[in-house]
């Protein structure tokens, strides 16, 4: 397949907003892990505050990264599920034309 012809994962539309759901969680996840990890380990307000950005920017782009991966395999399966089904409607329909016409 060239590259026009892939699909792309930032097009599929339920895939674009489930990227940004997972970017989301990750990064609000890191930061209020990182967070209460510091504080609970007696770092002053400020530390923990930037060690709490840190650590949800990271995470935000792991999940980012894992999403990804994850929709770059489901898109070519749900376009090869839409073709598969595609030529069974239609050698449902050439079958169902076939036996009609004979009567």
């Amino acid at each position: 397949m060239s590259d026009e012809a892939k699909p792309k994962v930032a097009e599929h539309p339920v895939a674009a907003r489930q990227i940004a759901r997972a970017r989301a969680w990750g990064a609000l996840i890191g930061f209020v892990l990182a967070f209460w990890l510091s504080r609970r380990a007696g770092l002053p307000f400020p530390e923990s505050g930037g060690r709490a950005l840190i650590a949800g920017f990271a995470c935000r782009l792991l999940a980012w990264a894992a999403i990804v991966t994850v929709w770059r395999q489901l898109i070519p399966a749900q376009i090869a599920a839409a073709r598969q089904r595609s030529l069974m409607a239609g050698q449902q329909a050439g079958s169902g034309r076939g036996s009609q016409g004979t009567s």
